[in-house]
């Protein structure tokens, strides 16, 4: 789009205004290409200029990339000043989420959507239209912008609440459908008859399986009631057991079993045992892959879906440590702690100790301007002391655990540090990178 290089400095990264634009001391610098007087509201078109004044970026890529593009400068300079086009976009992206919050976010708790909050819906998505999604990507026609510019009142006070709209439960059999055309002949005559005798067939076994579980899981309840008659024996329990129920909740009857040293041995669970307030290294834990619980959000009691914490370092193959939010005894009403599960851990030898080992996160500094922590996400870094290789530990009780939270990197800290192909995957996992690392709570979609 004819991009300036001050643009693509990155939004958090301090650009040289004495630098030249071709990296080579010429005289043009790029502050003076933005700011040239021009005669047309379009300031460049498809790069040409740019390539014209040698910035070094009239190379086959940069002019495959904006052949035939415009890029209405004077239109952005208007809405964003002098605001890096990295940053606007996050703040586009920022507003967006924003706006699909307001028009679905957590609906099992909200109340029905009046006339006055659908206006201010249709008022901030006429904003997120005009005011960041045209001065940034430019004019283009689509009928799904026109329809977020001028329908959103007129569709909900037709519709109702957006999530009579929602296809999520039969988008969700799809999966179910491609694993079954697998078993089909493909014939374009037959298949629909052949995908709907499997299907039928499919759900039946599905509702006799829950079934069955349903009932299994009502006989454990019952037979593991505190006031039953203890002198009764109990009946053997079945050989596939899938969970057992523990003060309202559930975790996998397979807990593997391991040594407290086996454990220690894990990335970063080196002070395991300090942590748990254990000195003996062959003392048995019993350490299962997750654990299941009702979810504490501020907006409203009760009602939400169970949530499962995962922490196990091989899940189907690969590890996989949820990050979640707690409070612990004693905290001021409000205060949340985050930190990423480690390990769950029910027993610790013949005594029930129901505790998560969680490596700590601090909320720490952001960048001034910040378009995430203006929308609400808290920027988060481990808790290490210098010299430390590994987050500090911290065993809390399973009870304090109030919700899983959607945390993710800080891809403009990789980007800053280790190139704009960096991923989190590769870049480096060493204490000092553990240290400089960075994330977000992703505040805009939390978890159901």
């Amino acid at each position: 789009m004819g991009l300036d290089q001050s643009n693509l400095n990155g939004g958090f990264c301090d650009s040289d205004p004495e630098t030249s634009a071709n990296g080579e001391g010429a005289s043009t610098t790029a502050s003076e290409l933005e700011h040239e007087p021009a005669t047309t509201v379009r300031e460049t078109r498809g790069g040409e200029e740019d390539a014209a004044v040698g910035n070094g970026r009239g190379n086959d890529d940069f002019l495959c990339v904006t052949n035939n593009l415009d890029f209405d400068w004077a239109a952005y300079r208007s809405k964003f000043g002098d605001t890096p086009y990295d940053v606007a976009v996050t703040q586009m992206f920022v507003r967006y989420a924003q706006l699909v919050d307001s028009l679905t976010g957590t609906y099992h708790c909200r109340l029905p959507m009046s006339v006055s909050e659908a206006e201010e819906v249709a008022t901030l998505a006429r904003s997120f239209v005009l005011d960041l999604l045209t001065p940034i990507l430019g004019r283009f026609f689509s009928t799904k912008v026109h329809k977020v510019l001028a329908h959103v009142l007129a569709a909900i006070k037709l519709h109702g609440a957006i999530k009579n709209g929602d296809t999520v439960c039969n988008e969700s059999l799809h999966g179910h459908d491609k694993r079954r055309y697998g078993r089909t002949n493909g014939d374009e005559d037959t298949f629909r008859g052949q995908l709907l005798r499997v299907g039928q067939g499919s759900l039946e076994i599905r509702a006799r399986n829950e079934r069955e579980a349903a009932d299994f899981d009502d006989w454990f309840e019952n037979d593991s009631d505190a006031n039953a008659d203890e002198s009764q024996e109990a009946p053997p329990l079945p050989a596939a057991a899938p969970s057992v129920v523990s003060a309202g909740r559930r975790t996998g009857r397979r807990a593997a079993a391991v040594t407290l040293a086996e454990l220690s041995l894990q990335p970063g669970l080196r002070a395991v045992g300090t942590a748990l307030g254990l000195s003996l290294d062959t003392t048995i834990l019993r350490v299962p892959s997750s654990y299941t619980f009702s979810p504490r959000f501020p907006c409203c009691t009760g009602g939400h879906p169970l949530q499962h914490l995962r922490a196990t370092p091989s899940y189907r193959g690969l590890p996989w440590f949820d990050c979640l939010a707690y409070a612990l005894p004693g905290d001021p009403r409000g205060l949340l702690r985050y930190g990423e599960a480690r390990a769950i851990v029910r027993k610790a030898g013949d005594h029930n100790i129901d505790v998560v080992v969680v490596a700590e996160m601090n909320v720490c500094e952001s960048m001034p301007g910040c378009p995430l922590v203006g929308g609400g996400c808290k920027r988060l870094c481990w808790s290490m002391e210098v010299g430390d290789e590994w987050p500090n530990l911290r065993a809390i009780p399973l009870t304090s655990v109030l919700r899983l939270e959607h945390v993710v990197p800080d891809q403009d800290q990789i980007s800053r540090d280790y190139g704009v192909t960096a991923t989190p995957k590769t870049v480096p996992d060493t204490p000092a990178h553990r240290r400089a690392q960075r994330f977000f709570v992703n505040a805009f979609y939390p978890w159901p």
